[in-house]
């Protein structure tokens, strides 16, 4: 496991959420490892625990986001190939 220096983390928590927002799924995913990582670190005081379990949260329901949103397209997508389906998607119906 990398031990993360101070200053890694540091700016790890500067991060917004517009820039959470325009991450694609594999930078996203890329970032939330990395703070998982920091989080299982011995020495991060509480109060970056709590700064770094916030970013973490975020990264994941983004992550959550586009994974939802493929697997509504895909749902969309199952018609018949002679017939293709772009039924508008329900959740209860198609959904998990």
């Amino acid at each position: 496991m990398p031990r993360f220096k101070e200053q890694d983390i540091a700016e790890l928590l500067t991060i917004t959420q517009e820039q959470i927002d325009n991450l694609d799924y594999n930078s996203a995913i890329q970032k939330l490892e990395i703070v998982a990582e920091a989080l299982e670190q011995e020495g991060t005081s509480p109060e970056v625990g709590l700064k770094l379990y916030e970013l973490g949260i975020a990264l994941s329901k983004k992550c959550g986001a586009v994974l939802d949103n493929t697997e509504e397209k895909m749902l969309q997508l199952l018609g018949s190939m002679e017939n293709p389906s772009e039924a508008p998607f329900d959740p209860e119906k198609d959904g998990r």
